[in-house]
């Protein structure tokens, strides 16, 4: 009976499972406030792992072709700083802008890894860090948006965009 059962149960129920990971999203403008989309041809965007482990990292345009979707994933490393090098290309003469995504481990009531919609960011050379809350109580009061869908994976973030501007 118990080699019936576990048949069963290995061929006849699906199992799903939940592979960790995170998302962040945001806009990305120029200089002149143009939004860098996909058809934006003079920038190269490439994710940047921390270390070679068994982390994952993506990048890719929403369905609205302005916010971008950051994707961290894999099982280890989730806390580790990952990077997306945007590279501007104009007459031979490259600018690099380094934008740095923290882990989403948030403070407050539950931590748990968040997905986060970090605003709207400006290309400039050099590095930025995302910037996240730094109390609990600020991590309990974000505001939870609806943006990017993509039909399979979650589409509510978290809103951290004013502390992308702030200190």
């Amino acid at each position: 009976m118990k080699k019936i059962i576990i048949i069963f149960l290995f061929y006849g129920c699906p199992v799903f499972a939940q592979w960790p990971g995170y998302f962040y999203t945001f806009e990305l403008k120029d200089s002149l406030g143009n939004i860098i989309d996909s058809t934006s041809k003079n920038y190269i965007m490439k994710t940047v792992p921390a270390d070679d482990k068994d982390v994952i990292l993506g990048i890719r345009i929403c369905d609205d072709n302005k916010t971008w979707r950051f994707y961290e994933g894999g099982y280890g490393d989730l806390n580790k700083i990952q990077k997306l090098r945007i590279v501007k290309t104009v007459d031979e003469y490259d600018e690099i802008m380094i934008i740095e995504f923290p882990g989403t481990l948030s403070g407050g009531e539950q931590k748990h890894y968040m997905n986060l919609f970090a605003g709207t960011l400006i290309f400039k050379r050099g590095a930025y860090t995302v910037k996240l809350p730094e109390k609990d109580a600020e991590w309990d009061n974000l505001k939870e948006i609806k943006i990017c869908p993509d039909g399979v994976n979650d589409y509510s973030f978290f809103d951290i965009s004013r502390f992308q501007n702030s200190k």
